[in-house]
């Protein structure tokens, strides 16, 4: 491993301003689970590492933030319903305890969990940097595999995420070979609302893991408005979804068999999705 310089900033201020002040490779790290490897690989090499676990601000967490230190550890135990079923299906709980929200997200691996749920859910990224802050929608974040919109300099810093609506549920669904990094052959993310005639008035569809970024298929999801979905329809949906993405051959399976995953894992997001939208609108 290449040496290198360490230094734990313990403001947000502070590690813009060293963000600002070293141009060349600094790599900023919190839990490590996979910059740690790489640079133990050779693949990142950077002069300067920024360790942000240190700044508290970037822990603090609440019904419609999470600050981008949070464990998914932490979110696999939160009440946010489908965030945490995806987090609970992250690697296992060793990585859990360490890994972060924002980690997951910088990091712009397409075979993960987490942010498709969040896109799924509205989530909004904080950005920090020298000379002010910005947000953008997370589906915008993301540009290609391991390419992200952070630009030089910046920091993200937390995740907003959308109020919550009545009578709405989400689930997550996943396929996997079982690596031992439990990472996602492909999955679906699918957050809905319905009204008391068991009507949709509002879905996000994502498909992840099957393109270079996780694919929120909004087309497919606005054919759901307004109705009160049976099979037919839930069928024509997924094939709808199974068409936009944009799957590659590799070890984890050839791309038509991606498609064909796709589909069924979101008939079965939707399906369940829908009940629990349905059971949730119904008094305990």
């Amino acid at each position: 491993m290449r040496s290198f310089d360490y230094i734990r900033p313990t403001t947000v201020a502070e590690a813009a301003g060293l963000l600002a002040d070293n141009a060349g490779d600094p790599l900023v790290v919190a839990g490590g689970t996979a910059a740690v490897v790489l640079m133990h690989m050779g693949v990142l090499r950077p002069s300067l590492v920024i360790d942000v676990a240190g700044i508290d601000s970037m822990k603090r967490t609440s019904e419609g933030s999470l600050g981008a230190l949070t464990t998914i550890r932490a979110l696999e135990r939160s009440s946010h319903g489908l965030l945490a079923e995806a987090a609970e299906q992250v690697a296992n709980v060793r990585v859990r305890n360490v890994a972060t929200v924002g980690g997951a997200i910088c990091y712009g691996e397409p075979q993960t969990d987490t942010p498709a749920a969040l896109i799924a859910l509205g989530a909004t990224v904080e950005i920090a940097s020298r000379s002010g802050t910005r947000s953008m929608a997370l589906e915008n974040f993301f540009l290609s595999p391991y390419e992200t919109a952070l630009e030089q300099g910046e920091l993200l810093t937390a995740v907003a995420l959308a109020d919550p609506v009545f009578g709405s549920g989400g689930c997550h669904a996943k396929f996997t070979i079982g690596s031992p990094e439990n990472k996602p052959v492909a999955n679906a993310s699918i957050q809905v609302s319905t009204d008391d005639g068991g009507r949709c008035t509002g879905a996000r569809i994502v498909a992840g893991a099957v393109g270079p970024v996780p694919l929120l298929a909004a087309g497919a999801a606005e054919r759901l408005i307004g109705e009160a979905p049976r099979d037919t329809l839930i069928g024509e949906v997924a094939a709808d979804v199974a068409e936009q993405i944009d799957p590659v051959d590799d070890v984890r399976g050839p791309a038509w068999y991606k498609r064909r995953i796709t589909r069924v894992l979101v008939e079965r997001a939707l399906r369940c999705a829908l009940q629990r939208a349905n059971d949730n609108r119904t008094p305990a």
